[in-house]
């Protein structure tokens, strides 16, 4: 049985382009963008709001696939 490493990285392929990094405080429009510090999901309604985003994301997700397919 052949070896398992944990990592699918060694696998993939990129087409021959190399690996850029951004700096880490480039402050640049172009780097990493991390999410506001909002109002954390509290109380009864918490799981309403994360099943809504969820819908959401779907409803997004397939709109964006169906035009990448030229549907």
């Amino acid at each position: 049985m052949p070896r398992f490493d944990g990592s699918l990285a060694l696998k993939l392929d990129f087409g021959g382009k190399a690996a850029t990094t951004l700096p880490r405080d480039s402050g640049s429009p172009r780097g990493l963008r991390l999410a506001l510090p909002g109002d954390p999901l509290r109380g009864p309604d918490k799981y309403k709001v994360l099943e809504h985003r969820r819908r959401q994301a779907q409803i997004k997700a397939r709109r964006l696939l169906d035009l990448m397919e030229g549907n």
